[in-house]
């Protein structure tokens, strides 16, 4: 994942010592995405400050015909997909290039390296590049898009870690194929089964909205428990996918809300399997038919430990409910 774009990670799901977040066919030489941060400019790869080679799904060759980097964002649509433009709160699934003006040398490529395409939340407002944030808005799937953001709209902004190679004061050129998107109200798309209940919570709401949980008043169990509530018939999920996501977070003795990517009206992607998440979500979402919904509750030692996470609420002893819904996972 491009981690660098993200300015704000989903608290009680990503390790502890992550940062605080939350087809193709013909060309096109408009399209009308809005972007924050700098002016924009949107037009065809003509009026960009480079051109790029390479059809969808192959690694872009990108050469710069600008002899000093843009002052403001250009947009361009090098082709058009024929899917359904991107509205803000969906999440985009892309495959991406980078490189900056001022060197050749890729500083992300999910073409050829063992990675999973990467994904990217429409108008957030989260991104460490507010250049991004709606830059890919109004752009239909399986579309290419060369987006080439000056300082100010792009690594002047973050906070974390940069890219190796990458300076704060470099314009990023980057290339997006647009795979796949998900809308703020997608759910889970397979049968219901189970409604939790018992000793552990139960689930109830429609599947395109908020669920609502209900925490009974026993204590919770000490052990991962993990319940299929909806079984999707979707691919098996394994460790290293990429996961499209929607999730509800509860504390079980205060019932409190925690996280949610209802909350923030798009889905998440995340890594599974691979060490970046809570071991909780590591153990219980490798497995999953996609479209499922699961029920996962989970003691401190497979959620935060000890130590909890301060920053959500979350002691060192309070056990977490999630119900997640697994919508969509994505491999190299």
């Amino acid at each position: 994942m491009l981690r660098f774009m993200h300015g704000r990670r989903a608290v009680a799901i990503v390790v502890a010592g992550a940062a605080l977040t939350a087809g193709c066919s013909g060309k096109s030489k408009t399209v009308a995405p809005q972007s924050s941060g700098s002016p924009l400019a949107i037009g065809s790869e003509a009026t960009s400050s480079a051109t790029v080679s390479g059809a969808f799904g192959s690694t872009p060759t990108i050469k710069l015909i600008a002899s000093k980097p843009p002052k403001i964002t250009e947009v361009s649509v090098l082709s058009r997909g024929t899917g359904a433009p991107l509205k803000l709160g969906d999440l985009a699934v892309v495959d991406d290039y980078g490189r900056t003006f001022r060197s050749s040398t890729a500083f992300q490529n999910t073409f050829t390296t063992a990675v999973p395409p990467d994904t990217l939340p429409i108008g957030s407002g989260l991104l460490e590049l507010p250049g991004l944030d709606k830059a890919l808005l109004g752009v239909p799937t399986g579309s290419r898009v060369l987006v080439v953001l000056p300082p100010d709209a792009g690594f002047g902004n973050v906070t974390t870690t940069l890219p190796t190679g990458v300076k704060k004061t470099d314009t990023a050129v980057l290339v997006f194929d647009v795979d796949a998107s998900f809308a703020s109200n997608a759910g889970p798309t397979g049968a219901s089964v189970s409604s939790g209940g018992g000793a552990l919570p139960t689930v109830s709401g429609a599947l395109s909205a908020k669920p609502v949980l209900s925490i009974p008043k026993n204590a919770p169990p000490t052990a991962l428990s993990s319940t299929t509530l909806v079984q999707g018939t979707g691919p098996t999920t394994v460790a290293g996918d990429e996961l499209v996501v929607q999730y509800l977070g509860e504390i079980w003795a205060t019932g409190k809300e925690f996280d949610s990517s209802w909350s923030r009206s798009s889905p998440a992607g995340f890594s599974v399997g691979v060490g970046d998440l809570i071991p909780a979500w590591d153990k219980a979402l490798v497995g999953v038919k996609v479209g499922s919904r699961m029920l996962l509750v989970v003691p401190p030692a497979d959620g935060y430990g000890s130590a909890g996470q301060s920053k959500a609420g979350i002691s060192g002893t309070d056990t977490l409910v999630f119900v997640v819904d697994v919508l969509g996972a994505f491999k190299d």
